[in-house]
């Protein structure tokens, strides 16, 4: 089986959890695999979505460890806000710098379940589901390494970026001599993104109200941009 190194990803993701699917899984990642990839055709605004949040003890997703996940399953007009999640994970590696960005204590995650034992109720709540993120580089880089470290099983799959397609939306709207100056992109911290398009201001670094937020930002993108009736296939990472 090959184990795709960091940021690496597969070429065909069809072919690629197809491939999953008929190799020797652990249960968990065999029921985020069995369900099947977002159709070809498959409209935005018709599609089931969650949005996906991580704190951790830093940002080196080889190194650093998850301390707590937020999930909140949405489409591209209604926020399920009752059928959210957030789960705390043990970790040894808290340092007085990650305690002071995301406030989770030490006592806090001493009583937290490992990730092993959590792992099973995040993939079954993401399977199905079209995942959104604020920068994939976090969420799903560090659930690759995670799994990686447990079971030496991929855990990988497409993911809609907010931050990116902010990004590619701002590099269009750059004018030519803003770019003949080098003039530096406005920020894409998810807080700075979501001022832009009128949203209410969020605590910040907490796992479920950041994984709100990403919702919210990605339905604001749709309608702003009047994408819903494109294929979500268009906006993979």
């Amino acid at each position: 089986m090959q184990l795709y190194p960091s940021k690496v990803l597969p070429s065909d993701w069809d072919q690629f959890f197809d491939e999953q699917r008929h190799g020797t899984l652990p249960g968990c990642l065999q029921v985020f695999y069995g369900q099947p990839l977002i159709g070809r055709d498959q409209k935005i605004e018709s599609t089931d979505f969650v949005a996906v949040d991580i704190e951790s003890t830093g940002l080196d997703a080889e190194a650093d460890d998850i301390v707590s996940i937020g999930i909140v399953p949405f489409d591209s007009k209604k926020i399920y806000l009752s059928q959210a999640r957030h789960w705390l994970t043990r970790t040894r590696q808290l340092t007085d710098d990650s305690v002071i960005v995301h406030h989770i204590t030490h006592s806090e995650v001493a009583d937290a379940p490992g990730l092993a034992a959590v792992l099973p109720e995040v993939m079954a709540s993401l399977a199905g589901k079209q995942i959104v993120v604020h920068y994939r580089y976090m969420e799903r880089e560090f659930f690759r390494q995670a799994v990686i470290s447990l079971f030496e099983q991929n855990w990988l799959f497409p993911v809609i970026d907010t931050l990116e397609l902010e990004v590619r939306q701002a590099q269009r709207k750059q004018a030519w001599l803003d770019k003949a100056l080098r003039k530096a992109h406005p920020s894409m911290r998810l807080p700075d993104v979501r001022e832009r398009y009128h949203l209410p201001a969020y605590e910040n670094h907490n796992a479920l109200v950041d994984a709100l937020a990403t919702a919210e930002l990605w339905q604001a993108q749709v309608s702003h941009w009047n994408i819903g009736k494109t294929d979500v296939r268009r906006w993979w990472s």
